[in-house]
């Protein structure tokens, strides 16, 4: 058993520190009969863990809530990661807007016919909902998510008709466009509309445009373009 003062030494937390994790019930030290606190291994193996969970950003209120540990270190994994991605959004984002969107993948085509699409509508807060619809009937190598005139207006669709209820049909008009593919996943896909309406010498004509998903085989990712309808 060894006082607060070597605790704080070994450990590398204050003195301030370990009094707080103590009346926060982390640790319970023993107390000498002129009231001394007096640490055995276990709490200071207790408070080098607290220690190094509050480094890799834990909250207090997650260390109190008496998980297992292992719990704890695969939730705050599973954020990590999460804001690593977003990180990695972001930096796509300002190396788009520093090239101005030079890097993207763009190229202009025309469609000489019109394409239907059949498939599930609704607003673009239930595309997830339209897609999860859509999924069990998906029987091509291509899907596509098309937005519609009106306002807030989205179908998530293939080229060959859907039996479910609800079900409806849109048409991608014949014309140009110009093609950008998103890098970086659906998450992208946002800044990548973006990049495309500034792009110079472009006018956009009145027509819907979309998204079309090239599902991969074997294993690989799906290519996802943007089609704007261009004059």
């Amino acid at each position: 058993m060894i006082p607060i003062g070597r605790v704080a030494h070994v450990t590398g937390l204050s003195v301030k520190a370990i009094k707080f994790y103590e009346a926060r019930g982390l640790v319970r030290p023993t107390r000498t009969e002129n009231q001394y606190r007096m640490y055995g291994m276990e709490e200071i193996r207790r408070l080098s863990e607290i220690k190094r969970l509050r480094q890799i950003g834990l909250r207090l209120e997650q260390i109190q809530s008496g998980l297992p540990v292992d719990t704890l270190l695969e939730t705050r994994l599973d954020e990590v990661q999460a804001e690593i991605e977003r990180l990695h959004r972001i930096e796509r984002q300002i190396r788009l807007m520093q090239s101005g969107g030079n890097d993207m993948k763009i190229r202009y085509e025309m469609l000489n016919e019109a394409i239907s699409v059949y498939g599930y509508g609704g607003t673009f807060e239930e595309i997830p909902n339209m897609w999860a619809k859509l999924q069990p009937e998906l029987t091509t190598d291509e899907s596509y998510g098309v937005c519609l005139p009106q306002e807030n207006g989205y179908v998530a669709g293939m080229t060959k008709p859907v039996s479910g209820e609800s079900a409806r049909s849109v048409e991608l008009t014949k014309g140009n466009y110009i093609v950008a593919t998103v890098e970086g996943g659906i998450p992208m896909i946002p800044s990548t509309y973006e990049q495309l309406v500034n792009v110079p010498d472009v006018t956009l004509r009145d027509a819907v445009d979309f998204e079309r998903y090239i599902h991969g085989q074997g294993g690989a990712d799906d290519i996802i373009e943007i089609w704007m309808p261009i004059e």
